[in-house]
């Protein structure tokens, strides 16, 4: 143990902490400015060549990018702080840092480098869930969701609580894994490098002609965006194993990718096919025409209105579980069906709403609800729109500005694993009165 610091007056100790500070904050804040504003530069510099990979039609605003870059100022300076637990542990003796690389050979030194990385992620799945718990993620993890359209310097762009918890990792880890100093830099420049470009917008990741990741054990640019726009989904920092043993990847995350790098997702070889199979998909269409008319038929057994608004009374959760919205009768007319929002993940949300509407004049046609109006909780546009159940009890939401459509599948909140329609009002979770 160093005897310095096994030694030092309570002062001491302080000034010797106050001097690392300094030393390490300029470190920390030069590592975040270098990652994502080179990830910045580089998605601008190159915004021609990437606009067919552009995952969203809109870019982040210049005031969430400015308040973005203040946040993350303060988590460069708790980062700083988890440096000098680690720095003064390791001369104290108590943490495993060293200064030579080869010192237990080069062989531990790529596979400590690689621990590091695997741990960490999971350590950021695990917290990352914790903190979507609704009773903790006011606190500690809504700023980070208010870039609902995120930029490189959401990266950082932390509540304090979170960046503790961020913070917290590497001192913890060094306990009882002896890291070169190296292993230790080349660490934090692959984590805010691969922390900025999750956030860019742009998906970076090459793809196979099928529409599939290359590497589709790590996570995309897709990946983290669409835990932005729907969160509830894809908890994962580097790997998309945790997500998929733990059943929380997004269950539209392929079909994304694909539109994300304009590929058909699994191929269409609808022209190249032989002509054997030509002929048998000329016979299927045949089938699916003669198939028309007993559909037509079908059509005339529909179910009444009351029955098709029996069947989607309840509460529904949207994609990405990020709101419930109970479905009823419309209070002035009750053969018409409208929608409230019950509970949401962000009090900004909520309060946007205003009045809790969430949809409202949707009328039975026979085979969905249509010619109403629904809002898009995120934004607050409202869109001309159609609703369907589908046969996998789900419900098929389509919404229309102009020219301008969207689409989203909800399920019913008894439906979604590990969650109920009481949880949605649990104590502590953000509603609507």
């Amino acid at each position: 143990m160093d005897h310095d610091i096994a030694d030092a007056s309570g002062a001491d100790l302080f000034a010797t902490a106050a001097g690392w500070f300094f030393h390490i904050l300029p470190f920390e804040f030069g590592r975040y400015l270098v990652g994502a504003a080179g990830v910045f530069l580089l998605i601008t510099f190159l915004a021609g060549p990437l606009a067919g990979r552009k995952i969203r039609p809109d870019s982040p605003k210049r005031a969430q990018m400015v308040r973005e870059f203040w946040a993350s100022l303060r988590t460069s300076a708790i980062f700083a702080v988890g440096g000098i637990i680690s720095v003064m542990g390791s001369d104290a003796g108590i943490m495993k840092v060293y200064d030579d690389p080869a010192l237990y050979g080069w062989g531990y030194f790529w596979l400590s480098l690689g621990l590091l990385i695997v741990l960490h992620d999971a350590w950021f799945y695990w917290t990352h869930r914790l903190i979507h718990d609704p009773r903790l993620f006011r606190r500690l993890h809504r700023l980070h969701h208010k870039s609902y359209n995120p930029s490189p310097w959401t990266a950082y762009s932390f509540d304090i609580g979170e960046a503790a918890i961020n913070a917290a990792f590497m001192p913890l880890t060094i306990l009882f894994l002896p890291v070169a100093d190296l292993g230790v830099f080349i660490f934090l420049a692959h984590m805010i490098i691969r922390n900025a470009i999750g956030h860019s917008g742009y998906e970076l990741t090459p793809a196979w002609r099928n529409g599939r990741p290359v590497f589709d054990w790590l996570t995309t640019v897709t990946h983290h965006d669409l835990h932005h726009a729907q969160a509830g989904w894809n908890y994962g920092l580097y790997f998309t194993f945790w997500d998929r043993l733990m059943k929380t990847e997004h269950p539209l995350y392929r079909e994304k990718f694909a539109e994300a790098v304009r590929k058909p997702l699994d191929g269409s070889a609808v022209k190249a096919l032989p002509p054997a199979r030509a002929i048998v998909t000329a016979v299927a269409a045949y089938a699916a025409a003669v198939a028309l008319g007993a559909n037509a038929e079908r059509a005339l057994a529909a179910p009444d209105p009351a029955k098709a608004l029996d069947a989607i009374v309840g509460v529904w959760a949207t994609e990405g579980h990020g709101a419930h919205v109970a479905l009823e009768r419309c209070a002035t007319d009750a053969s018409r069906l409208c929608g409230t929002l019950v509970w949401s993940w962000d009090p900004d949300i909520a309060a946007r709403q205003g009045e809790a509407a969430m949809l409202g004049d949707f009328a039975w046609n026979g085979e969905s609800f249509s010619d109403g109006w629904l809002k898009n909780p995120d934004d607050g546009r409202t869109y001309r729109g159609e609703i369907r159940l589908t046969d996998a009890g789900a419900l098929d939401l389509k919404g229309c500005a102009l020219v301008f459509c969207k689409r989203q599948i909800w399920r019913r909140v008894d439906d979604i694993p590990g969650c109920a329609a009481g949880d949605a009002l649990a104590p502590g979770d953000v509603r609507l009165p």
